[in-house]
């Protein structure tokens, strides 16, 4: 696990295009190919400050990604997504610690993290990690705002 380098991009694209569409569909809240292209042109905006990204590596590919952006008051909307092949290994949940270490060394506060309402993976890594954050149902989407703790 390491921080986004400008050389991961292709590799980020790759392990993309080898999501199945559930999973494509969980993290880009679409199947289609448009979130993927839109986080890829994202990524090289990433200053390791405001905008922070992780990969999960292995065998020298690209298997996972988080990452932030901050948002108001403190607080940072996220997204994580371990490929198919890799899910449920513990991946998101290291990839979501190492990410929450790296915002509160820049003074945020809060994630904020949207999630389908039937992404039961995300759902239950969001409890494991923070059990007793509310999740309030919007359209299909679970919204939750978690503190950082200091660890």
């Amino acid at each position: 696990m390491r921080t986004l380098r400008a050389a991961d991009l292709e590799a980020v694209a790759g392990m993309f295009d080898r999501l199945s569409d559930t999973s494509r569909y969980r993290r880009f809240f679409s199947a289609g190919a448009a979130g993927p292209r839109r986080e890829l042109a994202y990524l090289p905006t990433v200053d390791g400050h405001e905008r922070v990204a992780l990969v999960a590596v292995v065998d020298e590919r690209v298997v996972g990604l988080a990452r932030y952006h901050t948002g108001d008051g403190g607080s940072a909307d996220v997204a994580v997504v371990v490929e198919d092949a890799y899910q449920h290994a513990g991946l998101g949940r290291r990839l979501m610690i190492e990410l929450a270490r790296a915002a509160r060394r820049e003074r945020i506060d809060v994630f904020a993290i949207s999630v389908l309402s039937e992404n039961a993976p995300a759902i239950r890594l969001l409890r494991g990690l923070a059990p007793d954050v509310g999740l309030g149902l919007d359209h299909g989407v679970y919204e939750a705002m978690v503190p950082l703790l200091a660890s």
